[in-house]
């Protein structure tokens, strides 16, 4: 006796619906659930040399922050004050603070509430003198 023969056609119509759970289990993977962890997105505003000035560039990303915060009420704003290693570590922990004093008061300009928002200056981030270091990160989440 031989095996019986099966359709091409009857082994499709129990393959897709293995083939169309197996898809919506992967898709459930990649959405977030309540309650988990979220993406925090982050700002950085970048300050020249022994500065805390802001410039253009800095108040726009400090507007796009203020965007974001105000369409999250529930959301808290962290803002975190860095320096490059170019000065003393005391003068920079001053300056440090100096810039997110800076982007706290900017982000209260654009109408995030002062409650909501905390602020630390960090000092010297410990990487060589440069752009990278000289900067001020704004993180929003809970």
């Amino acid at each position: 006796m031989s095996a019986p023969f099966v359709r091409p056609a009857a082994r499709r119509t129990t393959i897709r619906p293995i083939l169309t759970i197996t898809l919506l289990l992967a898709l459930a993977a990649c959405t977030p659930q309540a309650g988990g962890p979220a993406r925090q997105p982050a700002y950085t505003v970048f300050f020249s040399e022994h500065s805390s000035q802001l410039e253009p560039q800095a108040v726009d990303v400090i507007a796009q922050a203020a965007s974001a915060a105000k369409a999250a009420p529930a959301v808290h704003v962290m803002v975190l004050g860095y320096t490059d290693s170019a000065g003393s570590k005391p003068d920079d922990v001053v300056l440090s603070r100096q810039r997110a004093q800076r982007v706290a008061d900017a982000l209260t300009a654009d109408g995030v509430p002062a409650g909501r928002i905390a602020q630390q200056g960090r000092g010297q981030t410990g990487q060589d003198p440069g752009v990278e270091s000289r900067r001020v990160d704004i993180t929003l989440g809970n």
